[in-house]
């Protein structure tokens, strides 16, 4: 049903912590789900030098928001904002159709980040 990636990122996600001072943060909720998600960002020169997530929420929300931090980290803003859900649906090696809603979440908390700094 899951990929092995998808897995690895659920059994062992990526940057769960908090960032003291963030300079940009973003929340998002899946009310039909009950997936939530908050990502904080540290960013200097437009980079994206740090970010760490905290969720709560099924298999594709855990993976995607571990994976969203992966891919957002080191890149620009304008990558980050730019990112799309077929691309974090790409990077984790697919997702059951019916869970890629789950990871709109991550994305949504990305887009409030981005537009709180």
């Amino acid at each position: 049903m899951y990929s092995e990636i998808v897995r690895d990122h659920f059994s062992n996600p990526r940057n769960i912590s908090s960032i003291d001072n963030p300079d940009a943060t973003g929340s998002a909720k899946n009310d039909a789900d009950g997936d939530k998600v908050e990502l904080h960002l540290k960013i200097k020169d437009n980079i994206i030098t740090d970010a760490k997530i905290r969720v709560m929420g099924c298999v594709a929300a855990i993976a995607s928001s571990s994976m969203l931090t992966e891919l957002i980290k080191g890149k620009s803003v304008d990558y980050a904002g730019n990112l799309t859900k077929e691309e974090l649906v790409q990077a984790l090696g697919g997702l059951p159709e019916n869970k890629i809603r789950c990871s709109l979440t991550c994305i949504d908390a990305l887009k409030t980040a981005l537009e709180s700094r």
